[in-house]
This record gives C-alpha cells, sequence and structure tokens, in this order.
C-alpha cells in the first residue's frame, strides 16, 4: 500500500512538473508573438486612442515594444519637434504635436509594414478599391511636392487615406473634383493618418 501510495505521489507530482513546464512555454510563446502594434484606423494608431502629451516617456508607455525618439520636422517652413516609433532601422509612425505643442495631434504612417481598416497597404493598394463609405470626402494635398488627395468620411474625419495621382500625370488637380477620375482610381496609397481626439 505504501509503495503504491508513493507511486502515486510521484506520478502526480510529475504531472504537476509538466503542466507547469507546458505553462511556462505557453507564457513565453505568448510573450515573443508580442510586438508593435502596426494598426491605424478611426479607432487609433499604434495602440494610441486619444491625444496623449507631446511626451517620449508618455508615448513609450502607450506604445511598448517601439523605439521612441523625439526628431525636428516642419510643414510649410513651421518648425516643430516630432516623436517617431521605430522597430530596428524603420520609422513606423511619426506623431505630430497639437498647435500649443502640447498633445498629440496626428500619427502619420508611410510604412509598408502598418495595416489600415481594410488592410490596406501603403504602396500597394489604390484607390479603386477603397470601402465607398470610408472615403466619401476628398480633398486634394500635396506629397512630397506631387500632386495628390487625401480621403475620409467627413471633413473632421479621424482617419485619413492620402493618395498620390500616377507619376506624369499632369492634368488638373488643385481641386478634388478637377482630377480626371480614371487617374483618381489609380491613385496610390502614400501615407495614412489618424488625428487624435481633442482632449477635454
Amino acid at each position: 500500500m505504501r509503495v503504491a501510495a508513493l507511486a502515486l505521489m510521484a506520478c502526480a507530482l510529475a504531472a504537476c512538473g509538466e503542466a507547469q513546464q507546458s505553462a511556462d512555454s505557453a507564457n513565453a510563446t505568448s510573450s515573443a508573438l508580442e510586438g508593435p502594434n502596426k494598426t491605424i484606423g478611426p479607432d487609433g494608431a499604434a495602440g494610441l486612442t486619444s491625444a496623449l502629451p507631446m511626451d517620449v516617456a508618455a508615448i513609450s508607455r502607450a506604445a511598448p515594444h517601439f523605439a521612441v525618439a523625439e526628431v525636428q520636422d516642419q510643414v510649410e517652413g513651421d518648425p516643430f519637434t516630432a516623436i517617431t516609433l521605430s522597430e530596428g532601422a524603420d520609422e513606423i509612425f511619426r506623431l505630430t504635436p497639437t498647435a500649443d505643442r502640447r498633445r498629440v495631434h496626428s500619427v502619420v504612417t508611410r510604412s509598408p509594414q502598418v495595416r489600415g481598416p481594410a488592410a490596406d497597404i501603403i504602396g500597394e493598394v489604390r484607390f479603386a478599391v477603397a470601402p465607398p463609405e470610408q472615403v466619401s470626402f476628398c480633398r486634394a494635398e500635396t506629397i512630397d511636392g506631387a500632386p495628390g488627395f487625401a480621403c475620409s468620411t467627413a471633413p473632421n474625419g479621424q482617419f485619413w487615406r492620402v493618395y498620390k495621382l500616377p507619376e506624369g500625370y499632369t492634368g488638373p488637380s488643385a481641386a478634388f473634383e478637377e482630377i480626371d477620375p480614371d487617374v483618381l482610381h489609380d491613385a496610390l496609397l502614400a501615407e495614412m493618418r489618424w488625428i487624435a481626439p481633442r482632449a477635454e
């Protein structure tokens, strides 16, 4: 009887050890699968969902697994400090500040590693396949000196797809309505942009 009891106890301990080992292995696998949030859409970008302080420490807490750094940037000659979210040598997202420079205004990506709400991939997806209800409002926009346009659900939309017109296009582009519809369909996704909600 005593021998049998000892055998059962040894078996139970072995099973417990195997269960613990399996749990540890699962946790390690789960941890290994964790990584930067490379998504963007109407509800946020890179895991950010609110107008956080424009501060490296605050952004690092909200977007773990990214290398977070300040960089100098400018728009139309107006200089400001932006924050980049990178993985290795690749910049994945860039955060721009509000007019008072205190909070995040927008999160922008030009990285093909990022996925939009319709599995959008920068440099691969054309305007022709964009979900119509998500691009119902469009306006002309210049991208790196080239003609293009940006689209959202409304003038105050929180998620924007930015397209570049085909290379060599020389037709009207000052207003979205002036662009040749056939050319519009071939415009290539060049950027995605999330606008943070206003901080209360």
